[in-house]
This record gives structure tokens, C-alpha cells and sequence, in this order.
């Protein structure tokens, strides 16, 4: 994985194409995919290889990589679980217009993200109180969480940061208000962490969870359940969202040098009713006997706190060329030319140019389009 520096510059291109870009939609089994032949050409991947079910798209900042009938993406390395499986039709991988709109573009440009740099941050200890959390022989969840929490509070507020505990003692507080707090702060960002357990030992790693969309399946299920359908206060901020967790988790896989589990979508509570950009972090299982080790460590927990504040200061740098105009990129390199879009289908599903139909979800989300 490159270094820090290198992963979080942004690198601007100019525009190597001129006019609409001719999306091709296919329908299966009545959902929308695109091939990923036209999202090389879109984001200017130089280089494409789909041999053997693999694929690999590059240029010189990025390198995607997936496997047709899996969920995982790697940019860069840094691990994505992704809503659907990328597929395989007529010997052409093609990713779902979902993942592309909510996934892969606010993640190549966030700032393209109609939004604000954040100067108030809200963070959230999992657990307190009675509720212990996860535990094991050398603490309990609940204690760590909050020990990271307050190192974090220290960073952010010597930064410049305007601060916020939804706790700051040993006490319980429930999820809901959590959420609650969180949403009546303007121009914030909310970060809740825990750390994790596993039925299995060998479970270990980091993961960073941000709201599912609406219309798909948390990254933890298979299938798709009626409750997937409803909308969430949390929705309104998908693309900050995914932009924020891939932030954070890039820097603190980066920095911590430990397992990659992946970015993930859940519908955990504090974040579904929360209207703010959020994201839950594991930070590690308490139940795997190193990375127990690991969390039991002071330094590893000032260094986590850290990660942390590197991450929210990467998100700010990426939204607020937004506000300038240009267009950027997160994590792991950056995007390609922003280029105009259109849409080429002959489905009767078709909305209007730059957006489709998706009978599973009940929303219409756009196609990348250029810069105005």
C-alpha cells in the first residue's frame, strides 16, 4: 500500500474528452448494471484487464481490482464491500449502477459532494454503563471505546475543532439519543467507535461501516429483506458518507498497519437516524489475542485517535475543493477527467438523461456526469 502522503494527495487532470458520455445500462434480473469497459473509459483507466473472471483497471494514480461474482473491490488496495456482485454478461464484467453512483463515484470524486467542510465533530463511545460491550481478559469495550474517544477529543480540539461527546464518563446512553445529539449540531461529522468480537479467534482486523442505501443489502447479509426498502434519515448524506468512511478507514489502516476488513454498509442505529455524515468504526477484536494485545496498548489507542483525526482533515480537504470548483479524490490516488454523461439504453425503465429507474429500490440514482 502506498504511503500516507501519496494516498491522500489529489491529483487534478483536465478533461480529455468533450460532450455527452454514452453510459450502456444492461438489464438483469431487473437490476441495472454498467460495464465496466465503460467505466474504464469514463474515469480514464489507461489500462484494463478481464482475463479469467479477474479484473484490473489502472492508470498511473489508480488501480481497481474485483472478480466477477464477487463483492469485494479494491482501490489502491483498500478494500470496499460493494452492494452487489460484480457479474459477467457476454463475456463483460459489469458492476451495479447502484455501486457506481453510491460507491465508486463520491469515492473517485468527492468533490463533486454538494457540501461543506465539517468544523464540528461529534464523537461517540460505544457502550457505557452497564452495557460492557465486548470484553476480554485485559478490559472491556466500553473503556477502550471511550479512552480513544477522549485522546481523539484532545487532537481535534488543539486542530481547531469545535468538539462533541454523546459520552464522557462510564455512563449509558441510549442509541437513539445518540443519533439524536449528533443531528441537532450543524456543519458536523459524527464518529462512533467500538471495537469487535467474533465467534471465531481468528477473526481480526479493522473495519469502518457507513449507512447502506436505500434498496440494498447490508454488507453482513446476502439477500435483500423488506426493511432494506425503507428510507432512512441517515440516506440524505450517502455520498459524504461513503467519502468520510473511506477517509477514515484509509487512515487508519494506513496508519495502524493492521488487517484490511473493508469499508461496509450496515443500518446500525446511529447511523440510520442520524443527519449528519457518519461513520462506526470496529477498531479491532477484543476476541483475537493480537489484536487484543494491540487495543490493551495505550499507544496503540493515541495512535487510532490519530488515524482518526488524519482521516477527518483528509474528507475536509476533499469536499472543500468542491467549494472551489475542482474535483478530487480521497483516498489511494484520484480520479480521472470528470466527463459529461448521457445515457444509452433502450429500456423502457429509462428516466431522464443521467438518471434510470431501479425497480428494486424505489430511487433513481444518477450516472457520473462532468463538472458544470
Amino acid at each position: 500500500m502506498r504511503g500516507w502522503s501519496a494516498i491522500l494527495a489529489a491529483v487534478f487532470l483536465a478533461a480529455s474528452h468533450v460532450g455527452a458520455f454514452d453510459w450502456t445500462v444492461i438489464k438483469f434480473e431487473g437490476r441495472d448494471y454498467v460495464p465496466l469497459q465503460d467505466v474504464a473509459r469514463f474515469y480514464n483507466f489507461i489500462q484494463a484487464d478481464y482475463s479469467y473472471d479477474h479484473l484490473q483497471l489502472s492508470n498511473t494514480v489508480l488501480r481497481m481490482q474485483g472478480s466477477v461474482n464477487s463483492r469485494e473491490l479494491y482501490l489502491n488496495g483498500l478494500k470496499f464491500i460493494l452492494s452487489f456482485p460484480i457479474i459477467g454478461i457476454d463475456n463483460r464484467p459489469a458492476i451495479s449502477r447502484i455501486d457506481l453512483s453510491k460507491l465508486v463515484e463520491p469515492v473517485l470524486r468527492p468533490a463533486r459532494i454538494q457540501t461543506a467542510p465539517a468544523r464540528t465533530i461529534v464523537l461517540d463511545a460505544g457502550h457505557g454503563g452497564f452495557d460492557q460491550g465486548a470484553r476480554s481478559v485485559r478490559g472491556n469495550e466500553k473503556d477502550f471505546t471511550l479512552d480513544v474517544v477522549l485522546r481523539a477529543r484532545d487532537l481535534l480540539q488543539a486542530a481547531g475543532y469545535n468538539v462533541r461527546l454523546t459520552r464522557s464518563a462510564d455512563v449509558f446512553i441510549p442509541l437513539e439519543l445518540r443519533a439524536a445529539f449528533a443531528s441537532y449540531q450543524s456543519n458536523a461529522l459524527f464518529i462512533s467507535v467500538h471495537f469487535n468480537s467474533g465467534m471465531r479467534a481468528d477473526a481480526e482486523g479493522i473495519e469502518t461501516y457507513c449507512l447502506a442505501p436505500r434498496g440494498v443489502p447490508s454488507s453482513n447479509d446476502i439477500t435483500l429483506t423488506f426493511s432494506d426498502f425503507r428510507p432512512c434519515l441517515g440516506n440524505v448524506r450517502d455520498p459524504e458518507n461513503i467519502a468520510l468512511a473511506t477517509a477514515i478507514h484509509t487512515a487508519l489502516i494506513t496508519r495502524l498497519g493492521v488487517g484490511d476488513r473493508g469499508i461496509k454498509r450496515a443500518r446500525f442505529v446511529v447511523l440510520r437516524d442520524n443527519t449528519v455524515p457518519g461513520v462506526l468504526i470496529e477498531g479491532g477484536f477484543l476476541t483475537n489475542a493480537v489484536d487484543d494485545m494491540r487495543v490493551a496498548n495505550p499507544a496503540f489507542r493515541q495512535n487510532m485517535a490519530q488515524a482518526i483525526v488524519q482521516g477527518i482533515e483528509a474528507y475536509n480537504r476533499a469536499v472543500e475543493r468542491g467549494t472551489a470548483g475542482s474535483a478530487g479524490a480521497i483516498a489511494k490516488g484520484n480520479t480521472a477527467p470528470p466527463l459529461s454523461s448521457s445515457i444509452n439504453t433502450n429500456s423502457a425503465a429509462a428516466a431522464t438523461p443521467g438518471s434510470i429507474w431501479t425497480p428494486f429500490s424505489n430511487d433513481v440514482y444518477a450516472l457520473p456526469e462532468a463538472a458544470k
